[in-house]
């Protein structure tokens, strides 16, 4: 591994670790709105004491490790979700970054400069899109609910990320994102990865009345369709978030818990899963 693979895996994980803490401020201001409190504005404060946190209590991940996780002001504590937030999606990032560093040095390569721009372009909307879910994720998790206007803004930030693989710019092998080249019929197969996960989460949801599912997860479940593209990769989600969920779900009867289970972030932990496999196992798809 070179020197600047590495560097490019700690610049990818410390952005995936301030994406992280954003994820989680944005979360709690979104609930803070919600139940009608008042939004701490610009300035991150504790919820507990109020008070104003400074730039050195900020810092993802080594803030919360040297307040062991408590409020340097009022002793509060400060919850595992937001370290688990930071160090889960830096890491989400430089698993991407795996699966991307061999695109970008085939496109640079070339004389052409589109590709490069356009698969730039198709980075920063899957990145917008994986904070979009860390969000909802975080949000399902606590609150077990996923705020409308942040689906809605997933959806057409997958729709922006569908336009970007279908311009045309990327090599013809096909092994960047949705895999269009290796597909007989694409737009048939971009169907069937809806009608997959999106129409069986929908189905779910209407039929049970919100005791399987709830109303968002087939909204999350489309984004996720709309950007693997392949009703294959769709079928591998379907399988490893309902595995999830029910793994929860009998911890949660060990523990006697009542809680609904939140299943946002066992669609959006598959995918992320399926993305990273997917050049794996669309070549083992093939060749059954």
């Amino acid at each position: 591994m070179s020197i600047s693979e590495v560097l490019m895996y700690i610049i990818l994980f410390i952005i995936g670790a301030i994406l992280g803490s954003f994820a989680c401020c944005q979360a709690w201001r979104i609930r803070l709105e919600q139940v009608g409190k008042k939004n701490p504005g610009k300035w991150s404060v504790c919820l507990s004491c109020g008070a104003k946190l400074k730039p050195s209590e900020n810092i993802p991940i080594f803030s919360w490790l040297a307040q062991r996780g408590k409020c340097k002001h009022c002793g509060a504590n400060i919850g595992k979700i937001e370290i688990l937030s930071e160090l889960s999606l830096g890491t989400t990032l430089v698993t991407f970054g795996t699966y991307f560093y061999p695109k970008f040095v085939a496109v640079i390569a070339g004389t052409n400069p589109l590709p490069l721009i356009m698969l730039s372009l198709s980075v920063l909307a899957l990145i917008t899109v994986i904070t979009i879910m860390w969000i909802l994720a975080i949000y399902d998790a606590k609150w077990q609910e996923l705020p409308t206007k942040l689906l809605v803004a997933l959806n057409i930030c997958a729709v922006i990320y569908l336009i970007l693989q279908f311009a045309g710019f990327f090599p013809s092998s096909g092994d960047i994102g949705i895999f269009f080249a290796n597909l007989k019929n694409p737009a048939l197969s971009l169907l069937g990865a809806i009608a997959i996960l999106a129409g069986t989460y929908f189905l779910l949801y209407f039929f049970s009345r919100e005791k399987l599912v709830g109303s968002g997860d087939w909204l999350i479940a489309m984004p996720i369709a709309i950007i693997l593209g392949n009703w294959w990769l769709a079928l591998v989600v379907l399988f490893l978030s309902n595995l999830f969920g029910s793994i929860y779900g009998v911890y949660q009867r060990v523990k006697k818990s009542k809680n609904q289970i939140p299943f946002g972030p066992f669609l959006i932990l598959a995918f992320v899963i399926v993305y990273i496999s997917q050049s794996w196992l669309v070549s083992l798809i093939a060749a059954l």
